[in-house]
């Protein structure tokens, strides 16, 4: 029983080596022009400090830099 867990243990580990890889796969990110984000930062400002939706705003943000910065985007 103990050698059947310990091997699919290492088979389940095993796909999680990154030997051979391509490297990530990068999602598009959506391009927005320069009147379409100052129109966004304008609507932003406009919401309560207190709003959940600018705070899911600041997360979709930080989420977009870090596949730019993990992908060159």
């Amino acid at each position: 029983m103990r050698k059947r867990l310990a091997i699919a243990a290492t088979v389940l580990l095993a796909g999680c080596a990154t030997a051979g890889s391509d490297g990530p796969i990068c999602p598009a990110l959506v391009p927005y022009s320069p009147a379409m984000q100052q129109r966004a930062a304008d609507e932003l400002a406009a919401l309560p400090p207190d709003s959940v939706l600018a705070r899911m705003i600041e997360d979709y943000g930080e989420l977009r830099a870090r596949i730019r910065g993990t992908c060159g985007t």
